[in-house]
């Protein structure tokens, strides 16, 4: 059985993808009776797979398929199905509960309802899957920054969002900076009375109230309500800057108005923007992680993010302090030139181009050192921690360890080590307006370069970048590029 992911309105590209590892619910029907009830399929590989000791289900023409997403254990399937009525999951979809709180990606697609009936071609049973929620689009008036970034002797036009939604207040999910989703289900409204959706326009919090009565919301059918003409193609000149904030929807917060941020700005704050164009170091060469050349850039973030070409964030605390390794008595890089990488020969190759003291593929580096190789890599693992309990945005890399490129302009703001334009100074003062920690200065922060026996790690106070035991304990700070 194959997944096939239909579209809500396919001409406005509102699509839905499975990806591995979601679920769904099967019932088998003959002759009006249920034979398989509410069986969790499990996509695998493209496929919908069934539980492990299953037996395998045969297809017959005398049986009727159908399921649904997301899977719900049957003590939460209020309803029951139908198995003598045209519209299978008629009661279901009645009795369906949405999320109250539709804030994050999971909460909302936790209650996006999908129902199929199979059809069989080709030895192949497919479920085209069709929305029975209507999605409600809320579009408010948003600020787009408009500048160009001199790269590799290219001027690039490049553009970001001001921060706009009150995100640590809303319950709908923030698609973009200025675009929000609500699913309703319009067989029982009343189920739902979601609070009003708080944003900033033009310096003052505005708020939107939803109301049912005044919204011609439909099953299975998109609505989009455009406050104030949603303004959202209103632009300005403003290069992003270092001290400028990443906010958890992706928009940037800048860091150059006057007093700290408020409460809301506080909870919807990720980190703080510290690499903004090239960076030369002392024989003036300029480096940037979007540089193509052979072993400049970093080749494997940008084939995994493309669009991560606007600036490099460091998060608003530390990820925590633990040993580079405990185990490790050899070269990260030297073992990935021996590793044989097989099925993994490209990604090895793009690992292999890069720069290796940028942070992203060094990263993937480590992973793969601890994961193939064998050996303990407690720093980088505190940075996985981390990254589950801080989630990113769609369109950035995601928390990474920095490396030596990384950690030297998080401290100095260049890579020319004869000049200190004290980065660092900046961004401690832009953790304790956003409510985070500034970097702990009596003690070193670990870097993703290693060597044999040692590591690179930086001390903020003195800005020295001495190498260091990898048993060591020193403290460990997540980076991400956008």
């Amino acid at each position: 059985m194959y997944a096939t992911g239909q579209t809500r309105a396919q001409e406005r590209g509102y699509r839905t993808v499975f990806t591995e590892g979601d679920r769904i619910g099967l019932y088998v029907v003959k002759d009006g009776t249920l034979e398989v009830e509410n069986l969790c399929l499990t996509l695998q590989g493209g496929k919908w797979t069934l539980p492990a000791g299953t037996s395998q289900l045969l297809y017959s023409p005398d049986r009727s398929y159908h399921a649904y997403y997301p899977y719900r254990d049957d003590r939460d399937l209020i309803g029951g199905v139908s198995p003598g009525d045209k519209d299978f999951f008629k009661t279901v979809v009645n009795y369906w509960l949405v999320e109250t709180d539709q804030s994050t990606y999971a909460q909302y697609t936790a209650s996006d309802l999908m129902t199929a009936r199979g059809v069989y071609s080709n030895h192949t049973l497919s479920f085209a899957m069709e929305h029975r929620m209507s999605l409600f689009i809320l579009q408010v008036p948003a600020t787009k920054y408009n500048y160009t970034e001199k790269i590799d002797g290219q001027e690039i036009s490049k553009s970001y969002y001001r921060y706009t939604a009150v995100i640590s207040e809303n319950s709908y999910w923030q698609e973009n900076p200025c675009t929000a989703r609500l699913l309703v289900n319009t067989k029982n409204p009343t189920i739902l009375r979601p609070g009003p959706y708080k944003y900033y326009y033009k310096g003052n919090r505005e708020t939107f109230d939803f109301d049912y009565s005044q919204l011609n919301l439909q099953p299975g059918k998109y609505t989009v309500h455009k406050v104030d003409g949603n303004e959202a193609g209103k632009e300005e000149f403003r290069p992003l800057a270092a001290g400028d904030y990443y906010m958890q929807d992706g928009s940037i917060l800048p860091g150059n108005e006057d007093g700290s941020l408020s409460r809301d700005e506080q909870e919807s704050c990720l980190g703080v923007v510290f690499w903004v164009g090239e960076k030369p170091n002392r024989l003036h060469y300029s480096y940037h992680w979007t540089h193509t050349a052979n072993k400049r850039g970093d080749h494997l973030l940008m084939h995994d993010h493309p669009g991560c070409v606007h600036g490099i964030v460091v998060a608003l605390t530390n990820a925590g302090k633990t040993e580079w390794s405990s185990t490790s008595t050899g070269n990260t890089y030297t073992w990935l030139v021996s590793y044989a990488a097989t099925g993994q020969e490209a990604e090895k190759k793009l690992m292999l181009e890069s720069t290796h003291t940028f942070g992203y593929n060094t990263s993937r580096c480590i992973q793969w050192y601890r994961d193939y190789g064998g050996q303990r890599t407690e720093a980088y693992d505190a940075i996985e921690v981390f990254a589950r309990t801080n989630p990113t945005p769609a369109g950035c890399s995601g928390w990474y360890f920095p490396s030596d490129y990384e950690m030297f302009i998080m401290t100095r703001g260049t890579l020319n080590l004869d000049e200190d334009y004290h980065m660092d100074t900046l961004l401690d003062a832009q953790f304790e307006k956003a409510g985070g920690s500034k970097f702990n200065t009596d003690d070193f922060y670990w870097s993703g370069t290693d060597y044999e026996h040692e590591s690179r790690c930086i001390m903020f106070s003195y800005h020295s970048s001495p190498l260091a035991d990898k048993r060591n304990k020193y403290y460990v700070r997540a980076v991400l590029a956008f």
